[in-house]
């Protein structure tokens, strides 16, 4: 015998669920956020936390997003315009 990981009472045999190396009583073994019941074949765990599959937290992830190329592009025609007008001469004729 052990104690329930959420209620820390002492689980026996006939009303205990083993999940991620630890140990419950069924009736504590429910999601965190809505107190869904929870199975062995349904549970997700976030930092030791129990959810269902509906209410797990989803991972923010960092989107770095690429440069515009209209910034990029009107910043180096910007450049190629300006030099063009300081070396108007500089056609060639064939």
């Amino acid at each position: 015998m052990s104690d329930c990981t959420i209620c820390l009472k002492k689980v026996y045999m006939t009303e205990r669920v083993d999940a991620n190396g630890r140990r419950y009583h069924k009736t504590c073994f429910k999601c965190s956020e809505k107190g869904c019941r929870l199975t062995i074949a349904n549970f997700q765990s976030y930092d030791g936390i129990l959810f269902c599959q509906k209410h797990v937290p989803k991972l923010q992830a960092i989107v770095r997003q690429p440069k515009r190329s209209n910034e990029g592009g009107k910043h180096a025609n910007n450049a190629f315009h300006s030099h063009e007008q300081q070396n108007p001469e500089r056609e060639t004729t064939p």
